[in-house]
């Protein structure tokens, strides 16, 4: 079925098996099912709906207003909501139905869920059994972790996001099970090992890509099970010893040249359609790991059976951006998502919620909520009975469906969040003109320290590095904002033989950002055999792309 997005206009197809999905997730009330309509938004326009409801790595210092107390939040000062501590939220203090009330068949429906937004504290942070391990967001079982955000089972890592079962990691996105891993991306079962992409089980090397099985390697593409390999070229132990200690990284400057040598010896290589990991059968899109029947689908792992989403452990999502758990569609940051549901937020377990926020501790049957516990049988925060809520739900929906809003997503201007910090910034970037425009929220920069030197008074080779370091702000080359290098970060630059970056975190951030390709599909043919593939690579652009039949003759 062909539509048009109300948003953006573009024509989108909604395929038979999305509808049949729809009337499987659907809810039903005394026998008769109370269908969710088909898509008015294509699926970019939907995802950016979503992203904007996730500040991914922003944090900011504010008080909590429980207690006064100075806090860490992913929610600035003076937004107009209620922010708690995550013990003081987690506490039996205060009770979420307290703020519950009528549902007004006079008023749109989101206009009265963004009124209770507005009321019900919400967590500072998203934190769960960590140690030493503050300045983190959506993360569990952390240990003296800096600036990690969706993380998990981690320790003494610092800057990353999607960290998983790591140690002794630096600047990295997507990886699992590393250690000493700096620059990282999308890989797993990487030890003492930097610039490494889309690659696993290598140790012992440096700028490679695609690679598995591998160890000392430098500047190589597309290897399996080799050792000591320069540049796709095979050498004897004491020659890779030799020809390797003319690159060292140690200096920034000789850093720098191996990057762009690398950036240029990639030219010439050639690009799986889909960068991928273990077994992806029957699967679109990019960055999959182990996945069935799941399309366009990115930086998603062990998967089956979704579509457009995004997440880990995940089973029948469609439309879900970072999930966990089965049975969800249009829902965004939910680790587990609640089962047979929709349209949520940041609630974690449960069953049969729809259109609820920051619901956990496996809630039941909530329509509308934000903030509840164990809860079952509520409208916007009110406590019925089960006939009672079984008797107005439906009617609440017709009314939805009269206001055109059953179906749709929370609208971005009710995101707690400025759209320049959300995630939808980075894939769908505005000015500050354009999202005020839209009636959106924009997050002014709250002001930090000032830099104090510049990076040319870092000194070249790490191994020239005072610990007075540390004590000092420098000013990002690129875009001039303020950061600091911590004692912990020092030390693993130390221990890597790696010099002292010259951009800020978020810079680097997004310099990794930027090596991934667009979460969009096109179709070109396979530059070997020219059979129909289904790639990120745009038609357009000059790299070599190959089926993955062609690709692996390739490589092995």
């Amino acid at each position: 079925m062909q539509r048009n997005c109300i948003v953006c206009g573009s024509a989108f197809e909604h395929t038979q098996d999305e509808q049949d999905f729809l009337g499987r997730i659907s809810p039903v009330f005394r026998g008769k099912k109370y269908e969710i309509p088909p898509p008015t938004c294509c699926a970019d326009c939907r995802l950016q709906r979503r992203l904007a409801y996730r500040n991914e790595k922003t944090l900011f210092r504010r008080t909590c207003d429980r207690t006064g107390k100075d806090i860490i939040s992913v929610h600035a000062p003076g937004t107009g909501f209620s922010i708690y501590a995550k013990e003081e939220w987690w506490s039996d203090q205060w009770d979420p139905l307290e703020y519950g009330r009528d549902y007004d068949f006079n008023r749109p429906f989101f206009e009265q869920f963004a009124s209770l937004q507005k009321a019900v504290p919400r967590m500072a942070l998203q934190q769960e059994h960590n140690e030493n391990s503050d300045y983190t967001n959506n993360v569990s079982y952390l240990k003296n972790c800096y600036l990690l955000f969706s993380a998990d089972y981690s320790r003494d890592c610092c800057y990353g996001i999607w960290i998983e079962r790591s140690r002794d990691c630096l600047d990295n996105f997507i990886i699992d099970e590393c250690e000493m891993a700096y620059e990282c991306i999308f890989s797993n079962k990487i030890y003492n090992s930097c610039f490494i992409y889309s690659s696993s089980q290598c140790r012992d090397s440096a700028f490679l890509r695609d690679c598995r099985g591998c160890s000392d390697c430098f500047m190589c593409w597309g290897l399996r099970g080799k050792q000591y390999c320069i540049a796709n070229v095979q050498y004897s132990k004491d020659e890779y010893v030799a020809k390797r200690a003319g690159f060292p990284l140690s200096s920034y400057k000789n850093l720098q040249a191996c990057k762009q040598r690398f950036d240029a010896l990639l030219k010439d290589a050639v690009q799986p359609a889909m960068r991928k990991h273990g077994r992806v059968i029957d699967s679109t899109g990019d960055f999959l790991a182990d996945t069935q029947n799941c399309s366009n689908c990115y930086e998603l792992r062990f998967a089956k059976d979704c579509r457009n989403s995004v997440g880990f452990q995940v089973k029948d999502a469609y439309d879900c951006t970072y999930v966990s758990g089965e049975f969800a569609y249009e829902s965004c940051e939910c680790f587990p998502t609640p089962s047979h549901s929709a349209f949520n937020l940041n609630s974690y377990t449960g069953n049969s919620l729809f259109y609820c926020d920051l619901c956990m501790n496996n809630c039941q049957d909530l329509f509308g909520c934000v903030g509840m516990k164990k809860a079952q049988y509520c409208i916007l925060n009110k406590q019925y009975t089960k006939e009672e809520y079984e008797e107005l739900v439906p009617k609440v929906i017709d009314h939805m469906r009269s206001t055109g809003e059953w179906g749709e997503f929370f609208p971005i201007a009710l995101s707690t969040f400025g759209y320049n910090i959300s995630e939808a910034n980075q894939y769908f970037s505005l000015r500050k003109e354009q999202v005020t425009r839209n009636g959106w929220r924009w997050q002014e920069e709250v002001e930090s320290r000032k830099p104090d030197v510049t990076t040319k008074e870092i000194a070249d080779d790490i191994h020239d590095v005072a610990d007075s370091l540390c004590d000092h702000v420098f000013a990002c080359d690129v875009t001039g904002k303020p950061y600091k290098i911590i004692p912990q970060e020092l030390k693993f630059y130390r221990a890597m033989g790696l010099p002292i970056p010259r951009r800020c975190p978020d810079q680097r951030h997004s310099d990794r950002l930027a090596l991934r390709n667009p979460r969009k599909l096109w179709d070109r043919a396979c530059a070997k055999c020219s059979k129909p593939i289904q790639t990120t690579y745009q038609p357009s652009r000059p790299e070599v792309v190959y089926c993955e039949e062609c690709y692996l003759k390739e490589v092995y």
